[in-house]
């Protein structure tokens, strides 16, 4: 075929259909021209006689070929002969669109999710956390050790830096933001808020709840408060230094042995400093409620968290006067023993009856339970995370109760 011919395939159907073929093969090939392009030719004679053009040869031409290759090195020549329009390959798919590094892209993406991983490991990389956070970390990976697709990078770079500034005494959600990224919004939609609560609960040993009451208090155990007033911890006998108006409600409430919730938003209102030297913490109401029926002058200080510990409980803790001991117990449970060493680390925490003698002299299958949730150490008693092992039984705070108030009378 002549070169005069040649010049009247520009802007065909046929010869876009190579340049599409062509513009996949170089874009996936760091723009470099070279390589073949299979042809599927088809039943329309035209894109036969444009790849014999283009090739100088009569091959393909065939009635009975399915296809041919294109050799690009010589589709570049072509179209850069002055008859054809004078641009190579790169010049005339760059012209029409510009064209895309796909390997450059990849490469570059590639180096961006590595360089948030490692951010998001040393962010976290603190003996204190126990094995969570690499949990978590793992549980976000592909099989080759690469972050998954569906894991956006500003997300795991939002999330990591919440997590390594958690816990917080009593922080909204947009303080939070602020204070980890400088940016109020950032949890108030997207993937990192999802990705930080898919942290806190392997690291509460519970599955991520749906519903939103489930996610308030989700974020409560690491002292975040969505809500101020839902957010409560219940105290009895809880004397104060201060006498503003809350400060009063305290002392009235303590000299009559009467229990008192306090919101979050009561614990804004001023600083209260408590005046025993002890703290008991429990998490069940009913230690409370027995403890008010038997209160006694001189009886000590409770707080109940009434369940995970919420924003609420931290605040009232994070307050606490120097020096103050405090004594901590849960549920016989994986999740009591989560939170206790967690209290252990955050408040200097003292085991009250967590142990595996007070726990075997609770255990009673008619009383009990099957142990549920993620199984964990109780470093304060090695002995303790074994028995409930073999046991296989959870057993609940209210079978402690005599013993219980023995300890606060």
């Amino acid at each position: 075929m002549s070169d005069d011919r040649t010049a009247g395939w520009r802007g065909t159907a046929e010869l876009d259909a190579l340049l599409a073929a062509a513009r996949k093969k170089v874009e996936s090939n760091w723009l470099k021209v070279g390589g073949n392009i299979t042809v599927h030719l088809g039943d329309p004679p035209e894109l036969w006689r444009l790849c014999s053009a283009i090739s100088r040869s009569n091959a393909g031409l065939h009635s009975r070929a399915k296809s041919t290759r294109l050799d690009l090195v010589r589709f570049d020549e072509w179209l850069a002969h002055p008859l054809n329009g004078g641009l190579g390959l790169l010049d005339t798919l760059d012209a029409d669109a510009p064209l895309q590094d796909k390997k450059r892209l990849a490469a570059d993406k590639a180096e961006v999710k590595a360089s948030a991983l490692a951010e998001a490991r040393t962010l976290l990389a603190d003996g204190t956390r126990g094995d969570w956070a690499d949990r978590w970390l793992s549980s976000l990976l592909n099989q080759d050790g690469t972050l998954g697709g569906r894991v956006a990078v500003d997300s795991l770079r939002t999330a990591a830096r919440v997590l390594a500034v958690l816990p917080v005494d009593g922080l909204s959600l947009t303080e939070l933001a602020e204070l980890a990224v400088g940016d109020t919004k950032a949890l108030s939609s997207g993937g990192a808020p999802k990705l930080v609560l898919d942290a806190l609960s392997l690291r509460e040993g519970v599955p991520r709840p749906a519903d939103p009451v489930g996610i308030r208090l989700l974020w409560e155990t690491a002292g975040v408060s969505v809500d101020a007033l839902s957010s409560r911890v219940v105290v009895l006998r809880y004397r104060v230094a201060e006498n503003h108006v809350v400060g009063r409600w305290l002392n009235e409430a303590a000299a009559e042995g009467i229990p008192f919730p306090l919101t979050l938003d009561m614990l804004g209102r001023g600083a209260l400093t408590n005046t025993a030297d002890k703290i008991f913490v429990c998490e069940n109401i009913a230690v409370v409620a027995a403890a008010a029926r038997t209160s006694i002058a001189g009886s000590a200080s409770i707080v109940c968290t009434d369940g995970q510990p919420s924003a609420a409980v931290h605040k009232l803790l994070s307050g606490l006067r120097p020096g103050t001991e405090v004594y901590w117990r849960n549920d016989f449970d994986w999740a009591g023993l989560h939170m206790t060493s967690r209290a252990i680390a955050r408040y200097g925490a003292k085991p009250w009856r967590m142990d595996s003698e007070s726990y075997l002299h609770a255990l009673d299958a008619r009383n009990s339970e099957p142990l549920k949730g993620f199984p964990t150490a109780s470093p304060w008693d090695p002995a303790l995370a074994v028995a409930m092992h073999e046991s296989g039984r959870a057993v609940m705070e209210e079978r402690s109760i005599p013993d219980l108030l023995r300890d606060l009378t």
